[in-house]
Parts: structure tokens; sequence; C-alpha cells
């Protein structure tokens, strides 16, 4: 009797139809395998290779397969059944790729959670999903279990609760202790073949950024996760012998589809890093001989503020750095470029599935002012820019970037509102980025459409007035967001962030804007000056929040009435309140330490 795939137990999510797995697998697109067969591969080619490395242990292509089998039997022992979801959470160690592959071993799913997550997330991730159990670290400044202890009662479906990184509290199992126990040995050899997945069951469930309120479930198969492995590991110039390093939280989907992913793939090494401070990161690249890493913008500057420590280190290694989770600043592409010698690739990817990158061997006009191409340039994987009519816009002219095809998945998981708000009726997936298209056909990020600004009838697109800010030599980082105004609609609020040691003021940056020709009606008519940001779970600038700041402070001043916050936070699921009496906080300390 055929066993039952993931398309018929898992309830609430949306598959590719049985005629998109067809086409896709048939054009060559998907290769029609699961991680583990790549695992299986490896294992097989490479045995004695280094597979992950963190910075306290290394493990081989040969040793990883026995030590994700052994924590699968665990994990059947323990009651996780094929379809099942289960939260992790972990920090950057190589037990996150004992528990992805053995979680693929028996076809159970893994809710992809982020340190910077709590209660608020993982509660209901794990209410949601319905999920068997949950696993969290031990050992971290933040007590993950004792948060998780505090809402058991409301996850009732959860049996299984493990730890990673320590001595477990009472009522957890740690993961390590399982490692040392040699269950296989009770088992046939072929134990777990039973319990394989299939190509097009789910791989993972990613998590939205959140941006808007709860993260959305983004479910991602072995196919269409594999495709993309294969495809951006071209971009970037990915071979057998790459050795990434993940410097974000290793859960994250850009860790996975940047980094990890493509060297699995082709089986390279993969090196975590699991404190992101520069010199620990110098130490990691010298020791391993790495060659790509994946920065966001922020810690490019601080990478830069650490040019005297890089002349310590040999970074000889390095070939590409790549740039992702928010537009990157030209000058900072040509930093790396002239001053550590290396190639730069600038991407722009959503763990729904669209992928853009500029390749590694374009030139340096190219990566310091685009995001590049699709990593597909074929008719069945459709990417357009429209307006609000649904209209393609036309070359040079900002609209919002929406796709469909055998990157971007076809729907949240067990959210019919959403989704309905994020498809069109030809299923294009509106991405809520906006972008412009230039005449050699690359794409230029121009900002969020939630961020757009409308000052007296004009569109301000944030990102154009943050860059030119940037360009100023005292500028580490800014962020420019829309405050509430009784006669103007709104009007802009620039942040900024300065280098150590140095000052700017609200003069400094109104002068240079003008000077460089910006519109009048692009003038920030706020200043505000900060030592950090509120981040979101994957590390952007929480603009939601800055928004939500800013106006309550307009409110406490007098400048508008609590009506106005209040209608302008509506986007934004927040209110005056939210802010004033505390129940939303917002930290202008999260930088990467």
């Amino acid at each position: 009797m055929k066993r039952k795939t993931h398309r018929e137990v898992v309830r609430g999510w949306h598959p590719f139809t049985e005629e998109e797995c067809q086409r896709y697998t048939a054009q060559g697109y998907w290769h029609n395998i699961t991680t583990c067969d790549l695992l299986d591969r490896n294992a097989g080619l490479f045995p004695n290779k280094l597979a992950f490395a963190d910075e306290n242990t290394e493990v081989t292509w040969n040793e990883l397969p026995q030590r994700a089998n052994r924590m699968a039997i665990h994990l059947k022992k323990l009651g996780l059944e094929y379809g099942d979801f289960i939260v992790l959470d972990l920090m950057n160690t190589v037990e996150a790729f004992y528990l992805l592959f053995a979680l693929n071993r028996i076809g159970a799913i893994p809710v992809m959670c982020l340190p910077r997550h709590r209660r608020a997330e993982i509660c209901h991730e794990a209410q949601i999903h319905e999920v068997k159990g949950v696993v969290m670290p031990v050992g971290e400044k933040f007590d993950y279990a004792g948060m998780v202890d505090e809402f058991r009662s409301e996850i009732p479906h959860a049996k299984i609760f493990l730890t990673v990184g320590g001595e477990a509290p009472e009522g957890w199992v740690p993961v390590e202790e399982l490692l040392n126990q040699k269950v296989e040995k009770e088992y046939p050899s072929d134990y777990l073949e039973q319990f394989k997945p299939v190509p097009d069951d789910i791989y993972v469930e990613h998590l939205s950024g959140g941006t808007t309120g709860i993260p959305k479930g983004i479910p991602r198969t072995h196919n269409d996760q594999i495709c993309q492995w294969d495809y951006q590991g071209r971009a970037i110039g990915y071979t057998d012998e790459s050795i990434p390093m993940v410097t974000m939280p290793v859960l994250h989907n850009a860790a996975m589809v940047e980094l990890y992913g493509p060297a699995i793939y082709r089986g390279g090494t993969t090196v975590v890093c699991k404190t992101p401070r520069p010199e620990n990161m110098f130490k990691l690249i010298e020791k391993y001989r790495v060659t790509h890493v994946l920065f966001i913008p922020i810690q490019m500057t601080y990478w830069i503020e650490a040019k005297e420590d890089i002349k310590k280190y040999d970074l000889s290694s390095l070939k590409c750095i790549m740039g992702a989770a928010e537009k990157v600043r030209p000058e900072l592409v040509q930093w790396f470029l002239d001053e550590q010698r290396v190639q730069f690739v600038n991407i722009f990817g959503m763990a729904e599935g669209p992928l853009i990158s500029t390749r590694w061997d374009d030139s340096k006009e190219v990566q310091m002012h685009t995001v590049g191409k699709p990593i597909i340039i074929d008719p069945d994987a459709r990417f357009r820019l429209v307006g609000d009519e649904g209209r393609d816009v036309k070359k040079g002219e900002i609209g919002e970037m929406v796709s469909k095809g055998p990157l971007t998945f076809k729907g949240y998981f067990r959210a019919e509102e959403e989704n309905k708000k994020s498809f069109d009726e030809q299923g294009f997936m509106h991405s809520g980025d906006l972008m412009s298209l230039r005449e050699d056909g690359r794409l230029v990020v121009e900002g969020r459409k939630k961020d757009m600004i409308k000052r007296a009838g004009e569109n301000v697109y944030p990102a154009v007035v943050e860059d030119k800010v940037a360009q100023l030599d005292e500028v580490a980082f800014c962020a420019v967001v829309g405050m509430p105004d009784k006669i103007l609609g709104e009007k802009l609020c620039v942040f900024v962030q300065p280098h150590k040691g140095q000052t700017v003021t609200f003069d400094d940056v109104v002068d240079y804007l003008k000077e460089v020709g910006v519109a009048v009606y692009e003038l920030p008519e706020r200043f505000e000056l900060v030592d950090g940001w509120p981040l979101t779970a994957v590390n952007k600038t929480d603009k939601r929040l800055l928004r939500a700041y800013i106006t309550a402070k307009a409110v406490q001043e007098g400048a508008i009435s609590k009506d106005l916050g209040d209608e302008h936070l509506k986007r934004d699921k927040l209110s005056v309140d939210d802010i004033i009496q505390g129940r939303v906080k917002v930290d202008f300390t999260g930088t990467p330490s």
C-alpha cells in the first residue's frame, strides 16, 4: 500500500500542483531529491572532508549521517511521527544540523524560530502548527526553556522538550545526552528508510520577518529549497571547495539559502560563528580558510571600523562577500571591493522564495547600484514590477515586485486571510517590495511599499533619502520613516547613528541633502540621534517600531492628537498607548554584538 505524503497528511498548506511538480522537474529546475539524499551522497563522495564546524566542534561528512540517524531514532522513540511539526530555536552550533537532518530522515518538519523570538512568536507558532515538540537553547543570557515552561499548558500537543547547549532544567532532555546513547544498535540498518519523505514534502517551515505582527509560516519543500541552493550557488560562485561562514542565526532562511544550503548541495564545508564580533570572525576565517561570508549592512560598518584589526589576520582566502536583508549602500560595496580585494554579490531574497542576485563576476557598477537579476531567467520563473492597479510599470519606474514559479511558495500556513491579501487571481505573490528595472535588465531596490511616505500628495521613498544621508562620513547607519502631520499628512523623520567618536547634527543632514539636490518634499523635518536600533527577529531595522516610537513621542509633545497618532499606526497594528504604557518596548540597542 502506497504511503500518504505530506500533501495528504498535513492540513493547512498549499502544495505545488502535481502538474507543476512534474513540469519543474522535467525542466531541470527541481532535481527530485531530498536533503538527506544530498547528505548520503556527500558521505559517500567526501567521507573524511569537514562538513560543519562551530567554535568548539568539527564533524565530517561521514560522521554527520551517523549522528543525524541516531538523533532521528531517538525522536521516533520519543513519539515524533512523519508529518509532525517541531519548533527549533537554536544558536549557531553543529547540533542544529544534526537535528535538521534527523527530522528530514523521518519526514518531520522543523518550524524555524530565531533567537530574537520570544513568547508571543514561539507560543503562536507552536499553537498554529500543533507542534509535538520544542527544542530550545540553554546556557544563554535569556532563559528560553523557562519561557516555554510558562506556556506549556497552552500547547497541549507538545510532549517532547529538548535542549541544546548544556545542563537541561527539570522536565527537559538534553540533545547531547541522546547523542551519547548509541540507540541505532537496537534497530536494523535500514530502519529509517520507511519514514523517508518524498521530494515534494515540506522540508522546513520558515517564518516571515514579522514586520506587520506575528510571523507567518512559510512551507518550503525539498525540491524548491534545493533548487535555490543550486541556482544561488551558481550566482555566488560556489564549488565543492567553497567554505562559507554563517554569522547570522543558523536557522534564518538567508543563512540556509546563501551559505550552508549551496555548500550542502556541492559537498562543501560550512563554518558557523556563534559570537559574530569582527575579531571572532577574523579568527575563524583565518583558521578554516573561509571563502564566502554574508552580512547585513550594519555588520559591514563594524568591519570597516575594525579595519586596523583586520591587518592582524590572514584573510586572503576570502573570495566573496554577500550583502542581504536590507539595501546595501554603494560605499559599503566599494570598500569591500577596493580594500579587501574580494568579489561582492548583492542579494534580494525572501523566505517566501523570490531570489534576485548580482553574479560573482558582475562589474563594480552593477554590484554597487543593483541587486542584479532573478537567479532563474525563464518564462516559467516569472518576476514582474506592477503599479497599484496591477499593470506592469515601464523601465525606470517604481513598482511592486510580484512573482510565481518554481522558486516561489504557494501560500502561508493556515493563514487564509493573509493569502488573500498576498496572492492575486493569477497566482502571483505580491512581495510588498518596491523596485525599478534598469535598461540593462537589472533591478534596483527602492524600499518597502508599506514604508512609502505620502507627504502633501507626493510619494517619498525612504531608501532614496537614506542613501543620501548615509553618504555623510560621520553616519554609520540611518533610517527614514513617516510620522503623522495634521497639515501634510506625513512628514519625514530621520534616525541617525553616528560612527563611534563622531557627531552629526540635524543641520548637517539637511544642509548636505540640499547640497546634493534632493527634492524639497524629501527633506526630513524631524531628527533623532540613536546609539542602536530596534530590530526585527531577522535582524532588520524595525521601521514599524520606529514609526510607533516617533508617533507616540509627537503625541506626548502635543504636536499631534492621539487620534491622529492611532490612525497612523493602524497599518502597523499598533497604538499610541502600546508605546506610552510600555506594552510594546522600543529598544534602541539592537546592533550585532
